[in-house]
């Protein structure tokens, strides 16, 4: 049941938290809750509009501050159902803002998440309802589609939100005219004030080399005999999360002789796959996602905590695991882990790269544990002072108020009415004249071009056989030119595991290893967003004796 918004005395700004999967298993969900309840808690009108799960995701376990306004209608569909189609949405969305705005027609903070067309729901609230509508865009994660969603829309955004220092620098220069309106703001999470300053201050001597390993208190203390208890939570995923390597790093810790245990928590589309890998390993133990108590009592039973992500904003789960002392083991990546890790003080970086596959993160993930062994007595405590000094979620709460205070202030921003406000178009709509010129208006997928582009790569391939590179919104706009295309398409390609094996419009995916298989002779890259980073892994196609191409910059060798 929805609570009640008790408003505070000075009527000050309502936030307005849009999450489109739901109350899904990810940081994202466990921040707005978090961030909600902690401003609730200070008398600050907040609310959540909650789309539904994914299907292939269970709903997160979280308790509510009495003050937070939980807004889950029902019959409200999943928001990436309705590609560029806003009219199952638009109604819930306006309802919503105009009752947080009340009789007064205060502005309303509305916060959207994740989806290109999330932001593009707000866009249209504010067509309609510009002078109780201030948007404020977070960039939670190192990729370009956050950083694309956020440029599409930054006409109407009040306020940029940064996780990590790396993401503040390239969104600043990315958008130079906006670099004021830019925050960098860490996530935070609960430190336990009685439980964390009495850690922090009994151990801080435990940095200084001139007290002995034994001084060490019994919390942190562990015997060299003793199996090594890593753990790792969040979403059970490919892509992102690089999930199959944890067994495969619990391999590789058997064949170098490291006693472990690996507790491997969470939920997410791979869960079958995963769960199928470790059955039967007497060293790995699988759970469900788990209520935020048992997480607790979970991190403060392991020593280390490990993450094998391909790219992170700033991981929340990693700083959970700090504040507990529970060592973080991370895979490199661009944003986020060197913010947090000193390596060898607070935690260690693997030297894996984004492009590596499973096994070759898992090998470096070992690496980094026997490191970590070889220093491990002072880190926990000081993993623990850095999440106490650093990312406690009052200190986040602060700088995010002082933000949303500024963004309350400034004048209403109208999105221009000549462009469409969707992000994502719907399947098959960018499609051509006829007589060769494009009728598309684009999207943030597809730009305006991308139909002619596509249309004159295929029709210079006429009669080979070809494989598409890429599954997603770009190809799936471009249906229709695909359906039509004078090349012989054999087969689609994807890097993401969770879609090898299935079929898209009577297609084979497979992986792009696979591509020899087919008897093709060429491959397309159909994405806009990220052909330059597919463009660079090209060999595993020419390695192949595939030719690619590319159709957004001419063809290099």
């Amino acid at each position: 049941m929805p609570h009640t918004i008790v408003q505070s005395p000075d009527l000050n700004t309502p936030l307005l938290l849009i999450l489109p999967h739901g109350l899904n298993v990810s940081g994202v969900t466990l921040w707005a809750v978090r961030l909600a309840n902690t401003l609730a808690a200070r008398g600050r009108a907040c609310a959540l509009l909650l789309h539904p799960e994914p299907p292939d995701q269970r709903r997160l376990t979280v308790e509510f501050h009495p003050r937070v306004e939980v807004i889950a209608p029902p019959g409200l569909p999943a928001l990436d159902a309705y590609p560029g189609n806003f009219a199952p949405f638009i109604a819930t969305y306006r309802e919503t803002v105009r009752h947080l705005s009340g009789s007064s027609r205060r502005p309303v903070l509305v916060s959207p998440n994740l989806l290109g067309d999330c932001y593009g729901l707000a866009a249209a609230l504010c067509l309609t309802e510009p002078e109780i509508v201030r948007v404020v865009g977070w960039q939670h994660s190192d990729i370009e589609y956050d950083a694309r969603v956020l440029a599409h829309y930054e006409p109407i955004l009040t306020a940029f939100v940064a996780v990590s220092r790396k993401i503040h620098t390239t969104l600043a220069a990315r958008l130079p005219r906006r670099s004021a309106d830019i925050h960098h703001i860490a996530y935070g999470v609960p430190i336990s004030s009685e439980t964390a300053s009495q850690h922090v201050s009994e151990t801080a001597k435990n940095l200084d080399p001139r007290f002995p390993p034994d001084s060490l208190s019994r919390s942190l203390a562990v015997s060299p005999r003793s199996p090594l208890k890593l753990l790792y939570t969040g979403r059970i995923e490919h892509n992102q999360k690089r999930i199959m390597a944890l067994p495969l790093l619990s391999a590789e810790l058997d064949r170098r002789n490291i006693a472990h245990r690996l507790t491997i928590v969470g939920d997410g589309p791979a869960s079958e796959e995963l769960d199928a890998a470790v059955a039967g390993r007497t060293s790995i133990t699988r759970l469900p996602a788990v209520d935020q108590p048992t997480l607790a009592a979970l991190l403060d039973d392991h020593d280390a905590f490990v993450l094998p992500s391909r790219y992170e904003g700033l991981s929340v789960s990693m700083l959970e695991a700090m504040s507990h002392g529970c060592v973080p083991i991370v895979a490199r990546t661009d944003s986020g882990a060197t913010d947090a890790i000193d390596p060898g003080i607070n935690g260690e970086i693997a030297e894996a790269k984004p492009t590596d596959d499973e096994a070759t993160t898992a090998r470096a993930l070992a690496d980094a544990v026997e490191l970590y062994l070889t220093r491990r007595a002072p880190m926990a405590a000081a993993a623990a002072r850095t999440a106490h000094d650093r990312y406690s979620l009052d200190a986040h709460a602060n700088a995010v108020e002082k933000m949303l205070d500024i963004a309350a202030a400034t004048p209403a921003r109208v999105w221009p009415a000549s462009r469409p406000c969707a992000f994502a178009a719907a399947p098959g709509s960018a499609s051509s004249s006829g007589s060769g010129s494009s009728v598309s208006s684009g999207s943030g997928s597809v730009p305006a071009d991308g139909p002619e582009r596509l249309q004159s790569v295929l029709a210079r391939l006429a009669g080979r056989r070809i494989i598409i590179h890429g599954t997603g919104r770009h190809t799936r706009e471009l249906a229709d030119i695909l359906a039509n295309s004078p090349a012989i398409i054999v087969a689609l390609a994807d890097d993401d595991r969770a879609h090898q094996g299935q079929t898209l419009w009577g297609w084979p995916i497979i992986a792009p290893a696979d591509a020899a298989r087919t008897g093709a002779t060429d491959v397309v890259m159909s994405s806009w967003m990220h052909e330059e980073a597919i463009w660079n892994r090209r060999e595993v196609y020419t390695n192949q004796r595939l030719t690619a191409h590319r159709l957004y910059a001419a063809d290099e060798p």
